[in-house]
Parts: C-alpha cells; structure tokens; sequence
C-alpha cells in the first residue's frame, strides 16, 4: 500500500500534525482508490537548527 513521507521543520502541535495525516490519507485512498486503512503517513520534523533555507537557518527565519 501506499507509504507517503513528509518532512517538515518541528514546531507544528500534535493536532496539526493529526489533520495533515488525515487530510493525506483521504486523498491518497480517494485518488489511488486503496483503503484509507492500508496508507502510511510518517512525519519526519527537523530541528530548526539543523535545516536551512538560503544560508540561515530555520531557527532565524
């Protein structure tokens, strides 16, 4: 089944977190026309320290 990966900058609450793997569940059953209960969702979150964009961390932004 289908096993999609999301990698974000920590920081998000748990209930943000729980929407966006829901809101990707639905639409990865609905457009691959699988069950909802055979789709994973990881979230892989970075400290802001140890990601950038452009040069500066995440942490300065």
């Amino acid at each position: 089944m289908p096993e999609i990966v999301v990698y974000a900058v920590a920081g998000r609450t748990p209930a943000q977190k729980k929407g966006l793997m829901k809101a990707i569940t639905d639409a990865v059953a609905e457009h691959f026309a699988v069950d909802p209960q055979g789709v994973v969702v990881q979230i892989v979150e970075s400290d802001p320290d140890s990601k950038s964009k452009g040069g500066i961390p995440y942490r300065e932004r």
